[in-house]
């Protein structure tokens, strides 16, 4: 019975280290809605942040300047589409799937002109995100494990789901890019500055995946892979319209997705196949936005 307990507290932890770079990710995703700015450029983004904050922490070893840099690029990847699609009024399907491209292509160039390699890059020697070892839980037996090996980034994804909570719910700044979500032209009216709140609001919440970035790359390891963002950008976005925007709805849905990606590597043993186990992310994204499309297909019937 303990080695089963256990084994549930190892899945638990493994979805906790999964969940908080999508969690990250889908809170960018919920501000750019709220504020009615269609950002589809989460992966791309996300992608950046996590190549910069790993190139950073390679020459300087100094893990608080690779963290601030890979904020850096968050916000200046999510600025980048921001500006183009409020104020050159680009298509932002367009202008995600260019920056996504981008970000691919970017990533690729520099790790061959760089590292000599269009692989992965790993250095023994670099340190990552500092682990979080809370006093007392650690030496029990279940609950230790549990929420060992968690980042000083991982705790702190789930304490900006309730701060974005109080400020988008509770704050006067909140109410006015909710306003704008909802009507823009009204809030225009009421004398809100719309193209700079959707600008300033999508560009600070790029920070958030400029966190998720760092923990890709200097989380549970210190390296970086192409293409390392694996679609988490996408699965933000299902796990964004999940919850409808709502911080603290982001916690459940990138819960899901956490978890089908620790399904997926405790089945490693199994019979199954791995091309199958590492479908089940991606499958898990496709029926849940089913399920959600068909729920609200229903609700508007009635």
């Amino acid at each position: 019975m303990n080695l089963s307990l256990n084994y549930l507290a190892s899945v638990f932890n493994s979805t906790l280290r999964y969940m908080t770079p999508i969690l990250l990710v889908c809170l960018c995703a919920g501000v750019c809605s709220k504020a009615r700015v269609f950002n589809i450029g989460l992966e791309g983004t996300l992608l950046m942040s996590a190549f910069f904050a790993f190139l950073t922490q390679y020459f300087t070893r100094n893990i608080v300047l690779a963290v601030l840099v890979g904020m850096i690029t968050g916000m200046a990847g999510t600025f980048i589409i921001a500006f183009f699609i409020v104020k050159l009024n680009g298509e932002p399907m367009i202008v995600g799937m260019a920056v996504n491209k981008f970000a691919q292509g970017l990533t690729t160039f520099l790790l061959q002109m760089i590292f000599h390699t269009k692989g992965t890059v790993s250095d023994t020697s670099m340190k990552g995100l500092t682990k979080v070892t809370i006093p007392g839980i650690k030496d029990i037996p279940v609950i230790g494990t549990m929420f060992g090996n968690l980042t000083v980034v991982d705790y702190l994804a789930f304490a900006l789901s309730i701060i974005m909570f109080i400020v988008m719910y509770r704050t006067v700044i909140g109410f006015r890019i909710r306003c704008i979500g909802i009507n823009p032209e009204a809030a225009s009216s009421l004398g809100i500055r719309v193209p700079t709140y959707q600008i300033i609001s999508t560009t600070l919440s790029g920070s958030f995946i400029g966190l998720a970035g760092c923990l890709l790359s200097l989380g549970s390891v210190t390296m970086f892979m192409q293409n390392i963002s694996a679609a988490r950008g996408y699965v933000a976005l299902a796990a964004n319209n999940l919850c409808f925007g709502h911080p603290i709805g982001a916690l459940a849905s990138s819960a899901l997705f956490g978890f089908t990606t620790a399904l997926a590597q405790v089945l490693q043993n199994s019979a199954l196949k791995q091309q199958l186990l590492n479908c089940i992310p991606y499958i898990s994204t496709i029926l849940a936005m089913a399920v959600f499309n068909y729920a609200n297909a229903r609700k508007r019937r009635k």
